[in-house]
This record gives structure tokens, C-alpha cells and sequence, in this order.
């Protein structure tokens, strides 16, 4: 019963995917009917108008002539006015303009699909509704007929059958006598065959998994005949049937299985079926039934990974290449392989090829990706060989494949990263030929095959600029991948060969360069020349010099581009430019970069500031380009690296280690990453398209600051702990930790004002928080020295200064405030007078008796007056009556 219920499910699916297919199918005809009944229309109105316009001649004359004649004297009065004017006469009983008038709205291409959608289902859904019913009828009677017990189970298979047949044969003579007649439209027939198809199939399961009447062999060969005739029958009834017969016939070795895991048998039969859907499909003309072509065909391959041998490697890698041939090259290029075009194409359109890419990429990832998962040897060697082959061939064969040569390079360096996991021996590096073996030999051959390939082919067809990339790359990308697996150890060994074998192509490259007559293959040459030779300097370098050597190829092919005049693509600069910023982001916490000196000094005080350097020099190169802000980005975020690295190591010897960072890190890292967010946030206001970019980056850092000040002051206070800030004063730790934070902060207020004003008084008031801490603990270290705990206690001259200090700073905030004519800098320096005054009353004079306290009060109320007259002073310049 599950298998009913799920071929019910299926047979629901098919239809209706059958039945919108069909309805797709009847778009153009009703548009046409639609087209043919408005101009009955038409022509009905103008015969109508014509007869009208005849039989009253004179009355519409008489009523014309005395109409012009009441309008004659208006007229001659505003002829002048509308001739000074251009103003065209207005239209008078033209029938066309109430048409105008009363012409709808163009409805939108959804709605009119979905119109002629409607309309084809309104004329056609009987025929629709009695194939539904037809089908499940037959799924019913067979269902009856077992859960009733009328009939053996031999009559009631026969009696199903012949139900099945008749509704077919009943098919096949409607459509051969024409009685109903729209070519592929033909619906009536279809739905009728249908219906036999489909109890055809369910009375073969039933035979098969209820009755037990068929061996597994039969009904799988009994299945495919079916869902094939149904497809073989599709090419006379239309795409119904097409649909039934596709789904049908890959469906089968689901309901059908011998549990024999045969590999081969599945591949003979999905090759099979899909031979006979392509030539349906190709015959029917409907591009819905592609798709389902290739989901059926490329299911069953992705399935056959899981029943995956040693012993059936060749046969998934044959599958997969016949594949490939199959129902890529020869849809495109014939039976014979004879269509071929050689006409250039632009990268973009090279990039909208579809489905090309889409199924290369569906049959060759998975093989690719399984070969190096599993033991490299000589069958997954051949397959790889064979697909890069026929991958170049079929490039030779249509111009529109050009960028598969990247695939085939793509699949070159797995093939030695496959090949250097499996054959990795201590033992392999004591031979010095280990150069020309396993899969240093066989890279270095595919790089010189790949390069003599482009160089070739490029020669013959100048203008197609992917052959020219490839030559120039090959070898550079395959010797490139050979030394990041080749340990330092052995470096030496291979360095002299790989050396010469760039500086060779890089003397090819340069040479043909100069002899070549389209700008992007000069270009090309000479990028890729610069990059063979910058390789082979780099080999003799430490792991940062291929760091250096980057930056500086990002600065020869920007050098390149404004010598040459070359409207070249930015993405290839930017994707380098991301490549080498993520390399230079995880160098410092990479294991191998601790200890790695460059010309004696350490790597980061090097490298960092050469890279700065070359993204600035390269930037130059592009006025008023997007590029140039991207390049400049690229600088600024070295330079973040820099401080953000540098500072922490020459404190405390490494990098910081964000789990484990010392006080004086943290307090290091959020001046770094404050100053740097105000610089990105700064930055975001010239860089155009990349502002949003700049924004985060910059929110992104003030937000990291201000984690680690909040660290700061709840777990690392120098006022609650015992933490050494320094001997001298103000020049000590405490400018870092609060001071300098606060001018910061107050850029920082600036700067996010423009984006969000609500938030502009939230990091003031965090500002003046950091200002007040800053103050105090220089006076409290001036007092107490390297270490200002409050459990040490304060003397009273502390308490003093503390009061004269702010009493000086409150009424100069006041003053300030007067002169700029800001009221909100008066009141923030009357809060701190007032604060001063709370405290000498209640903390400052508490401990005072006698004469000092007479003389404190007189002196506090003589500043209070003198003040006040001074603040009336100020206020009467500013605002003269």
C-alpha cells in the first residue's frame, strides 16, 4: 500500500506539472485568437462607421457649416494669439480620439501570463479533469480489486491492463483520425494515454511488490518500456506525455530494485533513458523538458557516488566525461562535433553561458572533490588527465568556452594537491630527482603543457584573450602551488630548476609582449612576466617575502595599466588586494611568522610598512577612481595591522593574545582601535560607494574600544588595583588609558553626528566621563606616585588641589562657554562649580576650626562674588543693550 500511495503522490505531481506545462503551451494560440477577435472588432466598428457616415452626408455637412460659421468670429479674433503661441489646433469628430481616450492600461507580463493561463484552463479543463480521473480510476480499480477479493489476482491484472491498453489504443486513434486536431495541442488524446500510462505502471508495481508475480528483473525491464513508450509516444501527443514518461522511466529503479548495488546496470540505464528524453525533448521543442533531463540524469550520477568502489573508479569518471559530451558538446555542437565558432567574446558574456557552466560544474565537482577524499592512484590520475583533455578540446571547439581553461587549470593544481597527500613520505625528499616525480614532476608538466597550450593557440587566435591568460599564468600557478607544499627543507633542491623554468617563460612572455598587436595580450604578457619573476625572487625570501612580492606585482600591474592606457576589469586588482590583506591579517597569529626576521629585523616592522608604502604607490596610479579608494582602504588597513601588532609586541614580546591581554595591552588596543575607528569613520565621507563599508569597519573598531575601556574600568582600574602607571607626570600610562581617549572621543562625537544625532550626546557625556577621570588621577599620581590606589588614602593638600584644580577648570568652562555664546558648555562648567562648592562644604572644610575655617569661608565667598561679577561682566559684552 506505501508504494500506491507514493505512485499516487507522483502521478498528482506529474499532472499537474502536465497540465501548467500545457497551459504554458497555449499562451501564443489564445494570444493569437485574442489578437484575431479584436480585429473582427475593428473591422465590425468601421463598416458600421462607414454605412453611418454615408447615409447622413447632408445633415452632418449643414451641422459642420453652421458650427464653422458660429466659430468663425472667435476664431479670427484668437488667430494671432495662437499663432504667437505654436499651439495646434485641436481635433474636431475624430473617431480615433475616444478610442484613445478609452484605451486601458497595458496590464504587466504576470498578469497577462496569468490571463492566458486562465483562459486555456476555462477551454481546456474537462479534457484536464478526465485525464486526472482516468489515471486515478485506474489506480482505484486496481486498489479495489485487490482489497475486495472479486477476481484472481491474474484477471484483475489483465482486466487493469487491457483498461490501460484501451485507453491508450483509444489515444492513438483519436489523434490518427484527427477527430480532435491542434497539432501538439491535441490535448484530448494525450490525457487519454496518460490515464493508460499511468495504470500501466501501477498495475506492474502491484504485480511486482503485492502479488509477487514478477522478479525484479522483469519489472524493472517491464517499468522502463512503459515510462519509454510513454516518452516514445510523447513525440506525436505532446509534451503530457513527454513529462509522464521522463519522471516515469528515472523513477524506476526507485520502485524497482534488485539489490545488487551493479553500478554499470544503473549507468547503462540512465544513459539509455536519458538518450531517449534528449531526443524527446529535442524533438518536442520544450525547454522545461531539459531540466528535467538533467535533474533525473544528474540525480543518478550524485547516487552513484555512494555505491562508489575501488573497482568502478573509471567507470564514474567515464560516466561523468560521456556526460559531459552528452549533454553539453553535443546540443551545442552537433552529432559530429562540427559547430564550431572561434569569435571572441567579452568576459561578461563569457560568464553568462547557461547551462554550460552550471551542469560542467555538476559533473566535475563531485568527481574532483571524491578524488580527493580518497586514495590518489592511477585510475583517479587518468580520469583527471582526461578531463582537463576534453575540457581544452571542447574550448578549441566553441569560443564560448574560453574560461573553462581556468577549469582546467583549477583541476591541474587538485591533481597534485590529490597526489602530494597520498604520496607523502619522510623518505621522498632524500632522492635530489624527487623533482620529476609523483606530483612535483607531474605539476611542473601540466604547467608547461597548459602554458605551451596558451601560448599556441593565442598566436593562431589573437583576439581571444583567454588563451593568452593561460599561457601567461600556467606555470606561474603550478610552481606557485608546488611551493607551498614543499617543505623549506627541501626548498634548495627544487629552487634552482623551478628558477629557471620562470625566468624562461618570464623571457618568452617579454618577448612576445613586444611583438604583439592587441593592447590586453601586451598586458597580459607583461603581467604575467612580472609575476614569474617576482615568484622566483620570492623563493629565495622567507614566507613574508611572498608577501612583498605581491604588493609589489599589485603596483607593477597598476604601473601597467596607467602606461598602457588599459581599460582593464578592477575585480582581479581587488580580488589580489583581498587575497594579500587576508594573508597579512593572519600572519601575526600564524605560528610559522613568530620568530621570522627580515634583513634582521622582525618580519611586521618590514613588511607592514612596504605594504603601506606600495598601496599608497599604487592608489596614485588611478585618479579619481573607484579603485584608488579601494587601494587606499587597503593601506589604511596595514596600517591598523601595524599599530594594532607592533605596539603589543615591542610591550610584551608577542602578539596580542586577546584572551590573556595584560593591562597595559588593553589600554594600548583601545587607543589603537579608537583612533583607528575615528580614521575609517573620517574616511567613509570621501569614499563614495565604499562609504557604508568605511562605516562599519569604523563603528566596528569603536565598538572593540569600547569594550576593552569598559574592561578597564570594572576589572584593571589603577584606582582599585595595584598597578604601576608610571613615575612622571601627566606623561605616564594614564594619558593613554583616559586622556588621549577623550579628544577622541570628542572626534568621534563629531563624526557620528552627520549619521545619527541622537547618539552624538551619549558619546559627549562618555567623553566628559573620560576627561574627569583623567584629570583626577593626574592629580591623585601626582600626590601618590607610580601606583594611586584609593585604599592608600589622600592627604588634605590632595583634597585641596583637587578643589582649587576644578575651581579653576569650572569657571574657565564657563567663561569659554560665554564667549562662544554656548549655553550648554555654561551650564556643563556651572555643574562643575557647583560640584566644587558641594565638596569644600561637606569634604574640604570638615576637618577645619577656628581662624582656617573662618578664612576658608571668606576666601570661597569672595572667588563665589568675584565670579559672579566677572560671569555679569562677560554677559553684558555679548548681549550690549
Amino acid at each position: 500500500m506505501d508504494d500506491l500511495v507514493g505512485l499516487a503522490v507522483i502521478v498528482i505531481l506529474v499532472v499537474v506539472a502536465g497540465a501548467i506545462c500545457g497551459l504554458i503551451a497555449l499562451v501564443q494560440l489564445n494570444g493569437l485568437k485574442q489578437e484575431v477577435a479584436v480585429l473582427r472588432a475593428k473591422i465590425t466598428h468601421l463598416q458600421t462607421h462607414k454605412s453611418i457616415s454615408q447615409s447622413e452626408p447632408q445633415s452632418e455637412a449643414s451641422t459642420a457649416q453652421a458650427a464653422l460659421s458660429r466659430s468663425e468670429p472667435i476664431a479670427h479674433k484668437t488667430q494671432p494669439n495662437l499663432t504667437s503661441q505654436s499651439v495646434s489646433p485641436p481635433v474636431i469628430n475624430q473617431p480615433s480620439a475616444p478610442s484613445k481616450k478609452a484605451k486601458p492600461a497595458e496590464a504587466s507580463a504576470i498578469e497577462l501570463l496569468f490571463n492566458k493561463l486562465r483562459a486555456g484552463f476555462e477551454e481546456n479543463w474537462m479534457s484536464w479533469i478526465g485525464a486526472i480521473a482516468l489515471a486515478f480510476g485506474g489506480i482505484f480499480l486496481a486498489k479495489y480489486s485487490l482489497e475486495a477479493g472479486l477476481l484472481s489476482p491474474v484477471m484483475r491484472l489483465s482486466l487493469g491492463g487491457l483498461f490501460g491498453l484501451g485507453l491508450i489504443a483509444a489515444a492513438a486513434y483519436l489523434h490518427h483520425k484527427r477527430i480532435v486536431f491542434e497539432g501538439f495541442n491535441n490535448y484530448i488524446p494525450a490525457a487519454l494515454a496518460s490515464g493508460g500510462f499511468i495504470t500501466c505502471f501501477a498495475l506492474t508495481l502491484l504485480a511486482y511488490s503485492s502479488y509477487d508475480m514478477l522478479s525484479p528483473t522483469v519489472a524493472f525491464f517491464a517499468l522502463a518500456v512503459i515510462a519509454i513508450s510513454a516518452s516514445a509516444m510523447a513525440l506525436r501527443l505532446g509534451p503530457l506525455l513527454a513529462v509522464l514518461g521522463i519522471i516515469g522511466a528515472y523513477s524506476v529503479p526507485i520502485w524497482v530494485s534488485t539489490g545488487s548495488g551493479n553500478l554499470f546496470s544503473l549507468f547503462m540505464y540512465v544513459g539509455f533513458v536519458s538518450l531517449s528524453a534528449a531526443l524527446v525533448a529535442h524533438k518536442v521543442q520544450r525547454a522545461w523538458l531539459w531540466y528535467l533531463l538533467w535533474a533525473g540524469h544528474i540525480g543518478w550520477y550524485l547516487v552513484g557516488f555512494t555505491l562508489l568502489k575501488i573497482n568502478t573508479v573509471w567507470l564514474m569518471g567515464a560516466f561523468a566525461l560521456l556526460s559531459i559530451i552528452g549533454l553539453i558538446a553535443i546540443p551545442r555542437l552537433g552529432l559530429k562535433l562540427n559547430v564550431i565558432e572561434h569569435r571572441p567574446h567579452s568576459l561578461k558574456r563569457l560568464l553568462k553561458v547557461l547551462p554550460d557552466h552550471a551542469l560542467l560544474l555538476a559533473f566535475m565537482a563531485p568527481l574532483i572533490f571524491t578524488m580527493l577524499i580518497s586514495h590518489f592512484d592511477m585510475q583517479w590520475q587518468t580520469i583527471g588527465v582526461l578531463s582537463i583533455v576534453l575540457v581544452l578540446f571542447l574550448v578549441l571547439k566553441n569560443s564560448r568556452w574560453d574560461i573553462w581553461q581556468g577549469v582546467a587549470l583549477v583541476i591541474s593544481t587538485l591533481l597534485m594537491i590529490g597526489a602530494e597527500r597520498t604520496h607523502l613520505s619522510p623518505n621522498l625528499f632524500d632522492d635530489a630527482l624527487f623533482i620529476f616525480k609523483n606530483e612535483y614532476g607531474l605539476g611542473l608538466l601540466l604547467g608547461l603543457l597548459l602554458t605551451a597550450f596558451g601560448l599556441y593557440y593565442g598566436k593562431k587566435q589573437i583576439k581571444r584573450l583567454a588563451f593568452h591568460i593561460t599561457g601567461a599564468f600556467s606555470v606561474f600557478v603550478m610552481i606557485a602551488t608546488l611551493y607551498t607544499l614543499i617543505p623549506n627543507s627541501a626548498l634548495s633542491t627544487a629552487y634552482p630548476l623551478w628558477a629557471v623554468v620562470l625566468f624562461v617563460v618570464a623571457a618568452i612572455l617579454i618577448k612576445l609582449a613586444q611583438h604583439n598587436t592587441t593592447l590586453f595580450q601586451r598586458f597580459t604578457y607583461w603581467v604575467g612576466a612580472n609575476a614569474n619573476i617576482t615568484l622566483a625572487i620570492t623563493m629565495l625570501l622567507s614566507d613574508s617575502g611572498l608577501t612583498i612580492a605581491l604588493a609589489v606585482q599589485v603596483l607593477l600591474i597598476s604601473v601597467l595599466i596607467k602606461r598602457y592606457s588599459v581599460p582593464m576589469p578592477h575585480w582581479p586588482i581587488k580580488a589580489l588586494v583581498a587575497a594579500l590583506l587576508l594573508r597579512l591579517t593572519l600572519s601575526p597569529w600564524t605560528p610559522s611568522y613568530d620568530a621570522l626576521t627580515v634583513f634582521g629585523l622582525h618580519w611586521s616592522i618590514v613588511v607592514y610598512p612596504l605594504c603601506i608604502a606600495l598601496f599608497f604607490a599604487a592608489a596614485k596610479c588611478f585618479d579619481s577612481s573607484k579603485l584608488k579608494i579601494w587601494l587606499e582602504g587597503a593601506a589604511l588597513h596595514c596600517l591598523a595591522l601595524f599599530i594594532t601588532t607592533e605596539t603589543s609586541y615591542q610591550l610584551v614580546g608577542h602578539y596580542p593574545q586577546f584572551d590573556s591581554l595584560n593591562f597595559y595591552e588593553q589600554i594600548l588596543l583601545t587607543y589603537n582601535w579608537l583612533a583607528l575607528g575615528c580614521v575609517y569613520l573620517h574616511r567613509a565621507k570621501l569614499a563614495g560607494t565604499l562609504a557604508k563599508l568605511y562605516q562599519v569597519a569604523g563603528f566596528a573598531l569603536v565598538g572593540l574600544a569600547g569594550l576593552f575601556a569598559i574592561k578597564t574600568l570594572l576589572d584593571d582600574n589603577p584606582l582599585f588595583e595595584s598597578l604601576y602607571i608610571g613615575e612622571l607626570p601627566i606623561f605616564n600610562w594614564l594619558l593613554l588609558l583616559w586622556l588621549v581617549p577623550a579628544g577622541l572621543t570628542l572626534w568621534l562625537a563629531k563624526l557620528v553626528k552627520p549619521i545619527n544625532a541622537k547618539a552624538t550626546p551619549f558619546i559627549l557625556a562618555v567623553a566628559g566621563g573620560f576627561i574627569l577621570l583623567a584629570i583626577n588621577s593626574f592629580i591623585r599620581q601626582y600626590w601618590q606616585g607610580p601606583y594611586i590606589y584609593l585604599s592608600k588614602g589622600t592627604s588634605n593638600a590632595e583634597l585641596y588641589s583637587y578643589s582649587v584644580i576644578w575651581l579653576v577648570m569650572g569657571a574657565g568652562t564657563v567663561i569659554f562657554g560665554h564667549l562662544k555664546n554656548q549655553l550648554l558648555i555654561q551650564k556643563i562648567g556651572l555643574g562643575l562649580l557647583a560640584a566644587v562648592i558641594v565638596k569644600v562644604f561637606l569634604i574640604d572644610m570638615a576637618n577645619l576650626e577656628g581662624l582656617l575655617k573662618a578664612l576658608s569661608f571668606i576666601g570661597l565667598g569672595l572667588s563665589l562674588v568675584g565670579l559672579s561679577w566677572l560671569f555679569q561682566k562677560l554677559r553684558s559684552r555679548v548681549n550690549p543693550v
